[in-house]
């Protein structure tokens, strides 16, 4: 008995010691107080880290200040920690500027793991499961309707499909159609989504990067009074739109909210945060990838015409495509998962944080390091993806295992994917089944595309580009004319019977 207690004792002892020698994950050689601060590369750092994974390894650690950050290169570790270990890699890091400052800790984004976190991802994941996405395509189809009419006058189809995603959002969230895209309720949200995200840009606080200055008095912490002044402001648009809201005629999100469960005791404001954030994220993303794709379709008219031969020949030329098409045009999603794949909308990925000490592949992972799923390297793995630099939709039908990855890990993917990727899927086959995509000219010259051209941000969308959007016959014109003209665009009634049932209400 004394010696199984003497042995259990060594063990522990052995197991303490060893951990305490485990290494972090190889990266660059930091210095004291800033760590690497100095190396991260001023713009588009995922393209530097990017680098340092080429030169030690899948996964890798750096500091930037006082603070360890693990970048993941490989789809595999990813999958390992995030996926598999999502019991201690769901959290988020501490955001002092948006998720403290400006916030409040309301914005689910940035909160930690736990109660608050689990119980407005419950109320979200009512409205965004794949149930009832699948009731929403009624407004998708009118919505991608409208971007092909459009596309007919207006070459602008950044803002046609800015439109398109914030009516979609806006017609749930609130009750209330945008068929301009200039209306007031977008203008506004719009300025404030500019200004925060100039505001919670990723290193512009030195405050993030060594949270001890939170301690220093207002007068000396300009952080504190701007967070104050963007939170009054977030706040009360959210709240503004959820009072429209409820008394709006057709079923919405912010009407039907309160007959959750886990929404009774809440109170308003953290209501109207819930669906706000919901409209932030899913008004920008979705315009953002598209834009992507119209990318691709200008560099690569090879690709394009594979899937337009495949929409002719399933569609034909008589009519729109519709939802019940989709599975029928494997390329068609295969060109639009590569686009995801090819230029990943978040580079970086959302960062999670460990919650307790972990060890994985030999490595150290301390509790309360960042996580970086590095979505740009990870699309980029040629573990998984042969000639990852290639454009290749072939891939997705060779291989349907392949990981899609854009929508985040475990516990923190995103709750809204159901819906974007059936708005995705159907605006880009309606798109290719109306248009021929290429260089937009001026003056007789072709107008010149930067294919890295990204913006400097942590959802990074392409630098405004050009295009010349061409109808592909006068058949094809006159069905997108009275296809838009016979479609019903009274919410009311495009919202009927979409709004689930619930015995809790």
């Amino acid at each position: 008995m004394l010696g199984l207690a003497l042995l259990s004792i060594l063990s522990i002892i052995y197991i303490l010691f060893t951990r305490k020698r485990l290494q972090l994950p190889p990266g660059p050689q930091s210095v004291p107080f800033i760590g690497n601060l100095h190396q991260v590369p001023p713009s588009r750092p995922w393209l530097g880290f990017e680098k340092w994974h080429k030169v030690y390894g899948p996964i890798i650690s750096f500091k930037l200040g006082p603070q360890t950050f693990i970048s993941l290169g490989s789809h595999q570790i990813a999958h390992d920690l995030l996926d598999k270990r999502s019991a201690i890699y769901s959290s988020r890091p501490r955001s002092i500027i948006a998720g403290e400052c400006i916030t409040k800790g309301l914005g689910i984004v940035f909160m930690p793991y736990g109660r608050q976190w689990r119980t407005q991802h419950r109320i979200q994941a009512e409205f965004l499961n794949p149930t009832i996405s699948q009731r929403y395509r009624a407004l998708q189809d009118v919505e991608t309707r409208q971007v092909v009419y459009d596309l007919l006058s207006s070459n602008d189809f950044s803002e046609n499909f800015h439109r398109m995603s914030s009516s979609l959002i806006f017609s749930l969230a609130y009750g209330k159609r945008m068929p301009r895209g200039d209306e007031h309720e977008v203008r506004e949200i719009d300025e404030l989504m500019t200004n925060l995200a100039e505001k919670q840009a990723p290193g512009k606080w030195m405050v993030d990067i060594f949270p001890v200055l939170n301690y220093l008095p207002r007068f000396l912490a300009s952080w504190k009074s701007l967070g104050d002044e963007y939170h009054h402001r977030e706040a009360t648009l959210f709240g503004d739109n959820m009072k429209k809201a409820e008394s709006a005629r057709s079923w919405n999100w912010s009407k039907d909210m309160k007959r959750i469960k886990e929404a009774k005791g809440l109170s308003d404001t953290e209501l109207a945060y819930i669906i706000g954030v919901l409209y932030e994220a899913g008004s920008d993303t979705t315009a953002g990838t598209l834009d992507y794709f119209v990318l691709a379709c200008v560099l690569y008219p090879d690709a394009v015409c594979k899937a337009q031969q495949e929409i002719d020949d399933v569609v034909g030329a008589d009519r729109l495509p519709t939802f019940d098409d989709i599975p029928n045009l494997p390329y068609v999603n295969a060109f639009l998962m590569e686009v995801m794949r090819w230029r990943p909308l978040a580079p970086l990925g959302i960062p999670h944080a460990v919650t307790q000490d972990d060890e994985y592949m030999g490595y150290h992972i301390p509790k309360g390091a960042t996580i970086l799923p590095n979505h740009w390297a990870l699309s980029l793995d040629e573990e998984v993806f042969e000639n990852p630099t290639s454009f290749r939709p072939e891939r997705w039908i060779e291989n349907p295992k392949l990981p899609l990855d854009g929508f985040g890990f475990g516990r923190r993917v995103c709750t809204g994917r159901h819906i974007a990727m059936n708005s995705m899927q159907m605006t880009v086959t309606r798109v290719l089944w109306a248009y021929d995509i290429g260089y937009a000219y001026e003056n007789g010259k072709k107008v010149g595309i930067d294919p890295y051209g990204m913006v400097d941000a942590a959802v990074s969308k392409p630098v405004p580009l050009k295009a010349d959007f061409q109808i592909r016959s006068p058949a094809r014109r006159e069905i997108v004319e009275e296809t838009w003209k016979g479609t019903e665009k009274d919410l009311d009634v495009i919202m009927e019977g979409v709004g689930p049932s619930r015995k809790d209400s």
